[in-house]
């Protein structure tokens, strides 16, 4: 795991624990970090794709523009994950 990977699960552990004990100003204060987080680790993978040509650049530039919208953004997490670099 990278540090990018590394940095997304712990802000994402964070995030969700502060929801799961419902403290929600601690919930405010981690949701910008877990978001960034989240944005930087996806936009390293699609980065990583567009250089090893691991995705059809049709897909590539859809992802790039939408990868937050539900139906993109656990697959482009679970992507990033799955890449070791």
């Amino acid at each position: 795991m990278n540090k990018l990977q590394k940095n997304y699960a712990l802000a994402k552990a964070a995030y969700d624990t502060a929801i799961e004990t419902e403290t929600w100003e601690l919930v405010e204060g981690l949701e910008l970090p877990y978001i960034e987080a989240e944005g930087t680790m996806v936009e390293w993978a699609l980065e990583h794709a567009e250089q090893s040509g691991m995705i059809p650049a049709k897909l590539l530039e859809t992802l790039k523009e939408k990868w937050m919208f539900p139906q993109y953004k656990t697959r482009m997490v679970d992507l990033a994950f799955k890449l070791e670099i």
